[in-house]
């Protein structure tokens, strides 16, 4: 088995992407996958998609993602509510002659989250009675693309009603729009307070954070704040932990997200083998890993976890030159 990916977007240069997914491919013994990366915009995407057809699929970062989308209506591409909800994709992926396109960036965030609420929840499940006043409500700091992937999100983990904090209430349309689409409520304020939820996500970058007044009515233990950006240090979450949250860093949004871009890689290279009757024996001839060696499920998702936090790790602690 062989997959044969790239993440493409500008700039691009300081991507994590190829060491994540090389990562996974060391793991799981797929020496002979490939993973690269590429510096395009948005108007040489289309071309450059039909210039590498023998690609198992991509990763897309800014400014492509809007654009992806786009053009999986213009194609007649399968979309994934994830992307068509968010109006952006972050993965292609391709079987035969099948193109998909998702937003993993949303499971991205409801698996850093979920083990965590689940834990504050007590039993795993939504008891809205035992829970006080943030029960089932999230506060979601910003209005943009990365927040549309957050409210699909708490769709997911069963959060019915999303507090928006941002700067400039006018700026909310989209985020507004999209809660409407899915069934819930809302509320918009400025980013000098956060009231009692269940969970608190911000999708501002580091520097644009504010200091705001947390509600003194949250309880230990009894909610998870998660910070999309991956800073090497989030006051953000320092101030949730100082007020009782479980802070959850950006690290575990991106590893998650690129865990599920890389099982639906996996899944697609999995059926572009079982589509050719002597692939399965050409890669047992050549000691390559086939789809009965490789793990699948829970297993497949940890250990391909595993390995991408140990590639950052290891990164991170590597001097610098």
């Amino acid at each position: 088995m062989r997959i044969r990916a790239a993440v493409l977007g500008s700039p691009i240069a300081h991507s994590k992407s190829p060491l994540l997914h090389r990562s996974a491919f060391a793991a799981l013994g797929l020496d002979t996958s490939e993973y690269s990366r590429f510096e395009l915009v948005a108007d040489e995407l289309e071309a450059f998609l039909d210039a590498h057809p023998q690609h198992t699929g991509f990763s897309l970062t800014m400014p492509l993602k809007d654009r992806l989308v786009e053009l999986a209506g213009i194609r007649g591409w399968s979309l994934e509510d994830t992307a068509a909800l968010t109006g952006a994709g972050n993965t292609l992926v391709r079987t035969g002659s099948q193109t998909a396109v998702a937003n993993t960036d949303v499971r991205g965030i409801v698996r850093a989250v979920a083990p965590h609420l689940s834990r504050a929840r007590g039993d795993g499940a939504a008891c809205p009675d035992q829970h006080g006043a943030g029960a089932g409500r999230a506060t979601i700091l910003g209005a943009g693309a990365t927040a549309a992937s957050a409210m699909v999100a708490c769709r997911d983990l069963d959060l019915t009603h999303v507090d928006i904090r941002v700067r400039n209430p006018n700026r909310t349309g989209r985020v507004l729009d999209l809660a409407a689409q899915l069934g819930l409520t809302t509320t918009v304020g400025r980013l000098d307070r956060i009231d009692d939820s269940e969970v608190v996500i911000s999708t501002l970058p580091a520097e644009a954070v504010p200091e705001p007044i947390w509600a003194e009515s949250f309880t230990a233990g009894a909610a998870v704040a998660l910070d999309v950006a991956y800073a090497a240090e989030s006051a953000f979450l320092a101030a949730a932990a100082a007020h009782g949250l479980h802070p959850v860093d950006g690290t575990a949004m991106l590893v998650e997200q690129a865990v599920a871009q890389f099982e639906l890689f996996l899944e697609a290279a999995r059926q572009a083998d079982a589509s050719v009757d002597d692939s399965a024996q050409a890669a047992a001839a050549s000691g390559l890993p086939t789809d009965q060696d490789l793990p699948a499920g829970d297993e497949l998702r940890e250990q391909v976890a595993d390995a991408m936090y140990a590639a950052l790790a290891e990164s991170a602690a590597a001097p610098r030159a």
